[in-house]
């Protein structure tokens, strides 16, 4: 029984802090407006940008895929996965695409 009520107890609160944590995630981000609206971390410098893309140093890309904070925040932004090629994402939101590209240490944000 003493078990049962530490396993209760346990998993309220592992779906506390992530309710908590995904309801303030989006904090830590900012919506590129012409780039419809996709998010982009806080913490991103931006080293060089053009009218189609947009580039970023930041410290927590691997280079290898999207870290999980931030694929919780393109999916609670509206954007969905579309297709996976090397090192690149595209995401598809209504009609429009973008292309996340990774290296580590930096982001690349496209529009198609």
């Amino acid at each position: 029984m003493k078990r049962l009520v530490l396993l209760i107890v346990a998993i309220a609160l592992l779906v506390g802090v992530g309710g908590f944590y995904y309801a303030n995630v989006d904090k830590n981000y900012f919506e590129l407006q012409k780039f419809y609206d996709f998010p982009v971390p806080n913490s991103a410098t931006l080293e060089s940008e053009n009218q189609n893309a947009k580039n970023y140093i930041w410290e927590p890309s691997t280079g290898t895929d999207v870290p999980l904070t931030y694929q919780l925040m393109i999916k609670k932004s509206g954007w969905k996965q579309v297709e996976i090629d090397g090192h690149s994402v595209i995401y598809k939101k209504g009609d429009e695409f973008i292309q996340l590209v990774l290296a580590p240490d930096y982001i690349g944000i496209l529009k198609e």
